[in-house]
């Protein structure tokens, strides 16, 4: 987990954008939605519904590919153009091995996924205000 808050500290600008950007991404389905339909308080709740939902599952594709999910396809097509374009196929000195490749890949991550995340999380939440709002009213 300290590796994590290091990884997290270390790209605070990265992640800060990332979070920016999610938002804004959710914010735009939001308007996009909203001001396409009749506006109404029920076409807010929409909107922010399919914009929170995006993003939370977009961030959450990302977190489910840097845990190694689509590695194995990413490597069998590196290995197959390696294979078709090389001088000499004979030589395997320059394929990489799997587990080495992907163990470096990690290394260097920023753990980005975790603001996109946060950001659907904090969309989810106002949409949960906002049909506390429309029940009450």
């Amino acid at each position: 987990m300290n590796k994590v808050f290091s990884q997290i500290k270390k790209y605070w600008l990265t992640n800060l954008i990332t979070f920016l950007v999610s938002l804004a991404v959710g914010a735009g389905i939001f308007c996009i939605v909203f001001f396409t339909r009749a506006r109404s308080m029920i076409d807010a709740i929409d909107g922010a519904t399919l914009g929170g939902l995006i993003v939370l599952l977009f961030g959450l594709l990302m977190m489910v590919a840097h845990f190694g999910a689509f590695d194995f396809i990413v490597f069998g097509f590196k290995q197959l153009i390696a294979l078709m374009f090389a001088k000499d196929p004979k030589k395997h000195g320059q394929f990489t091995d799997y587990r080495d490749q992907m163990t470096e890949k990690r290394d260097a991550s920023s753990y980005n996924f975790i603001a996109t995340i946060l950001a659907g999380l904090l969309l989810s939440i106002a949409i949960i205000v906002l049909e506390i709002i429309y029940h009450l009213g």
